[in-house]
This record gives C-alpha cells, structure tokens and sequence, in this order.
C-alpha cells in the first residue's frame, strides 16, 4: 500500500472516530451505516474476528461500567453509538495490522496509551464521565487496554507468520 493512501485512509478513520464521538446518538444513523459498511468491506476470512473484537470491546465497556469506573452519558449501559463505534474500529485496527510491520510486544504499550488518551478525549467530548478516582481509571483502563489490544490482534499476527513461513 502507497504511504499516502495509508495515511489518507488512517486520517479518515481518526476524523470518523471523532465525529462519532462527537455525535453519538445524533449521528447513529450514519455511524452503524459506515460501521456495517467497514465490516462488508473486511476480506471473508477475517470478518468473524472483526465481530468478535468488536463483542470483546462492548464486554470490556461494560465491565468498566459495572464496577463503577466510568459511566456513558445518558446511558446506564454501553450505547448503541459505542456499539457501533467498537465495530468500526475493529474492523480498521485488524485491516491496518494487515498492512504495517508491527511486533506483538509494541502492542502492548499501544494499547496502554493510546486506550486511555481515547476515552480522555471522548471525556473531553462529554461522552462520558468519570465514577471513579481519575488515577484509578486511567491506571485500569491502560492495563486492560494493554491485554485488549494484542488479543485482539493475534489472529492477524499469527496469519501474516503463517504466511512468510509458506513463501
């Protein structure tokens, strides 16, 4: 893939992301539309993954809210907007992992940082609001997005070593 199209296509996902955040609920319409559209568009073999990641985040959602971490706003539960946001980024993060060389090991300090600086700035949005003590969520939140991430990401990083090791 070109290093222009890469960044085009990574620029559109983080300017989608924020919309969605922005919008939530106003903009849910549009958001499960290009959510499904992003899912259609995964190649066949990885699409069960995609909705699996995307089931594992909704789960990890709702384990912060049921210990009283944080809580969506307007919503007791993970909303459909976030719903379909899990979906969308699922389905980005493992069509990028098929295209950038990454190690297994960096994904965890990835996933330590970026996971929170998300649900910061999705805090920034008024999405949601904190329970909890800040330096307890966001100590939490980096150690379950330090486990999330590389999980989510092994089918894809198993299937490229299977195939270098065939060629």
């Amino acid at each position: 893939m070109k290093p222009l199209r890469f960044w085009l296509l990574s620029l559109g996902f983080d300017l989608w992301w924020t919309l969605a955040v922005w919008g939530r609920e106003r903009l849910i319409l549009p958001l499960l539309v290009s959510s499904l559209l992003m899912l259609a568009l995964t190649p066949s073999r990885r699409r069960l993954w995609v909705v699996v990641a995307c089931m594992l985040g909704i789960m990890m959602d709702s384990l912060w809210c049921v210990l009283g971490l944080f809580e969506f706003t307007h919503s007791t539960s993970v909303p459909p907007w976030m719903m379909a946001l899990w979906l969308g980024f699922s389905a980005w993060w493992l069509w990028l992992l098929g295209h950038v060389q990454v190690s297994g090991y960096w994904l965890i300090p990835l996933g330590a940082v970026s996971g929170p600086v998300a649900y910061y700035v999705g805090m920034r949005f008024g999405a949601m609001h904190l329970l909890a003590s800040p330096s307890y969520v966001w100590l939490l939140l980096a150690a379950g997005w330090a486990l999330f991430l590389p999980l989510i990401s092994l089918p894809v990083l198993f299937d490229k070593t299977r195939r270098r090791s065939i060629r």
